[in-house]
């Protein structure tokens, strides 16, 4: 068959899915992957040269660290006026690449495309878990019903989660290809809005650290052999962390709920502990000294860090076989937009 597969270009751990499950569709399936231009050169590094297209990216807006929901909110105006022409040109292109089957993780554009093309769409993301653990509070309510638009329409979804998921994280094999052990460093997982902030904390206690994302260092050996982690509260690097049994404390970013989530899990995990900016310079200390608490505590049974690539592998081939059987175009009833 052939498969368009897109992903949405915030955050790295849509790419990361991708660029791990993609290879392998392409074992049985033709594979055109529809990407924002902010995320293709990552593409190219991870996994080599692809038929690519281009789909619009859907930024937050931010000032520092923290999301602003409602200037997010009006710098999608300019892209809801241009979705006419842009599904228009991506129903077209779908048609010239003769694709049978959408595989999307968390954009709306390609989805909307394939509905309007008469295709069948499968989702699979992580934002989508804060759809599952609801919370009376507005934010969590709102960010709900963001990540129902920014999924699209589906005909079938999975949702990929240590926490509350349809299966575990998908967890990159390189991160399993060094020996594990402990070299004395924090490895800083950080975005450059948050350095500023963050390193002078840790230079004036004498941490040594490791600074990534890096292109120059190994992002994988060092996971393997530093003492800890301290990040942001994205999935990938939570679910990689607590894989490898190095403790990590998180920062989740400020307005996104599904980060808040993430961080409010790692505590729950036993494995790792939730800071802000603001705490971070009280907390660290306590963090440092428990290590090795965390590092024996066992992992509660309700979370999952196995990983699920070959699961979600045979879903998806279980899923696109499906769409073979019935050797039509399918046209289900869009589920992405119902309870």
């Amino acid at each position: 068959m052939r498969i368009a597969y897109s992903c949405a270009g915030e955050g790295m751990g849509h790419a990361s899915r991708t660029t791990v499950l993609g290879p392998i569709i392409e074992e049985r399936h033709t594979v055109v992957y529809f990407l924002p231009e902010v995320i293709r050169s990552f593409f190219v590094a991870k996994i080599g040269r692809r038929q690519f297209e281009s789909i619009p990216h859907l930024a937050f807006q931010k000032r520092g660290e923290r999301v602003r929901l409602l200037a997010t909110i009006f710098a999608t105006i300019p892209l809801l006026i241009l979705f006419p022409l842009e599904m228009a040109r991506l129903v077209l292109r779908l048609r010239a690449l003769k694709i049978d089957a959408v595989i999307s993780d968390f954009e709306p554009f390609l989805p909307w495309a394939a509905r309007f093309a008469n295709l069948p769409v499968l989702q699979i993301n992580h934002p989508g878990i804060v759809q599952r653990v609801p919370k009376p509070h507005p934010h969590a309510m709102l960010t709900s019903l963001a990540t129902r638009i920014l999924e699209g329409p589906w005909n079938e979804r999975i949702h990929v989660s240590f926490f509350s998921g349809d299966v575990g994280p998908i967890l990159r094999g390189e991160i399993f290809g060094h020996p594990v052990g402990d070299e004395g460093f924090v490895l800083l997982n950080l975005k450059n809005c948050l350095r500023p902030l963050v390193l002078p904390i840790l230079d004036s206690m004498g941490i040594a650290y490791r600074l990534f994302p890096d292109p120059r260092e190994n992002f994988e050996r060092a996971l393997a052999t530093c003492s800890c982690v301290l990040s942001t509260a994205g999935h990938q690097i939570i679910a990689e962390s607590i894989a490898l049994n190095k403790p990590i404390l998180v920062i989740p970013q400020e307005g996104q709920w599904e980060q808040q989530l993430n961080a409010m899990m790692v505590d729950q995990t036993g494995k790792g502990r939730s800071t802000t900016i603001e705490r971070l310079r009280g907390d660290l200390p306590g963090f440092l000294a428990d290590l090795r608490t965390f590092k024996d505590r066992p992992l509660p049974g309700r979370f999952n860090v196995t990983d699920s690539t070959r699961i979600i592998e045979f879903r998806i081939e279980a899923y696109l076989g499906r769409c073979k059987k019935q050797n039509r175009r399918m046209v289900l009833v869009p589920q992405g937009m119902r309870s």
